[in-house]
C-alpha cells in the first residue's frame, strides 16, 4: 500500500477533475435523511469531520446549523471556505489531521461522511477517530457514519474504466487486495499523465457494529442508501449507520 496517498491525491487539482460529476444533490439527500432521523436542531453544534470541500458543511450552515469543520487538505478547506464566503457563510474551518484531532468542546452531533473512512493500513487508526469522538460528543449526541458496503463492493467492482473529462482521459483500475479496495488513477491529455491512488481498508457491517459498541455507542438507525432503504447486505450500495452516545 502507498502510505498516506491521501495526502497527495486530497491536496492535487486532479481530484476535482475525476469526481467533477459529483453534485450537491447527494449530499443534501443524505443530510436529509440525518436530519429527519436525529431531529437535530439549528442551536445544535454539528462536527463535519473531514469536512472536505465542504459540500455537507455548507449546507447545513445555509440551513442554519452551528457547523464546525477541519480537514487535513489545504485546497480542500480552502475550496469550502470561498464556497462559504460565496454563499455568505462564515463556518469555522481548520486544518487538523483525524488521527489526532481532540476538542474541549462538546458537539451534539458527529459527522463522517462521503467514505471518509478506512484510509489508514492499521484498525487502530481507522478507529482512532469514531473512539476519541465519544470523549467530544454530548450525552444522546449522534455519530454518524457514511461508509461504502463491503458485500457489495466485492460483487460490483469495475476493474477498469475510461472516460473522457474535457480535454483529459481518466482510466481507474480498480482491485481488491489485502482486504482493501484500491484505485489507480491515471489522468492524460495530449502532453503529459499523472498518476495517483486511492485505497480503502474494506469492513463489514457485524466488525464496525462490534468496535463501535465496544466504543460505548448504541445503534440509532441503519441504512443502505441515501433514500433511507433499509440496508441489504448484498445489495445495498452504501452502509450509513446512525449511532447515539
Amino acid at each position: 500500500m502507498q502510505n498516506d496517498w491521501f495526502k497527495d491525491w486530497f491536496s492535487s487539482e486532479e481530484y476535482n477533475l475525476v469526481y467533477s460529476h459529483r453534485n450537491d444533490n447527494d449530499a443534501r439527500k443524505l443530510l436529509q435523511l440525518i436530519l429527519n432521523n436525529t431531529r437535530l436542531n439549528k442551536s445544535n453544534l454539528i462536527l463535519d469531520a473531514p469536512c472536505g470541500a465542504g459540500r455537507h458543511l455548507n449546507y447545513l450552515n445555509f440551513l442554519g446549523f452551528n457547523v464546525v469543520g477541519f480537514d487535513l487538505s489545504k485546497p480542500f478547506l480552502i475550496q469550502a471556505k470561498n464556497n462559504a464566503f460565496n454563499n455568505g457563510l462564515n463556518p469555522l474551518l481548520f486544518r487538523a489531521d483525524i488521527r489526532h484531532v481532540c476538542f474541549k468542546k462538546k458537539f451534539d452531533a458527529v459527522l463522517n461522511l462521503f467514505t471518509s473512512f478506512g484510509y489508514f493500513d492499521s484498525d487502530e487508526e481507522n478507529f482512532s477517530f469514531p473512539r476519541n469522538a465519544y470523549s467530544f460528543l454530548k450525552k444522546d449526541g449522534f455519530f454518524v457514519l457514511d461508509y461504502l458496503n463491503k458485500n457489495y463492493i466485492t460483487q460490483n467492482l469495475i476493474p477498469l474504466s475510461v472516460r473522457k473529462v474535457n480535454i483529459y482521459s481518466v482510466e481507474e483500475k480498480r482491485e481488491i487486495k489485502d482486504n482493501r479496495v484500491t484505485k489507480t488513477i491515471k489522468i492524460s491529455d495530449s502532453i503529459r499523465s499523472k498518476e495517483f491512488y486511492e485505497s480503502v481498508k474494506l469492513y463489514s457491517k457485524d466488525f464496525i457494529l462490534e468496535r463501535f459498541l465496544s466504543f460505548g455507542y448504541s445503534v440509532h438507525r441503519l441504512f443502505g442508501d441515501y433514500n433511507g432503504n433499509v440496508y441489504n447486505e448484498n445489495n445495498s450500495e452504501r452502509l450509513i449507520i446512525i449511532f447515539k452516545k
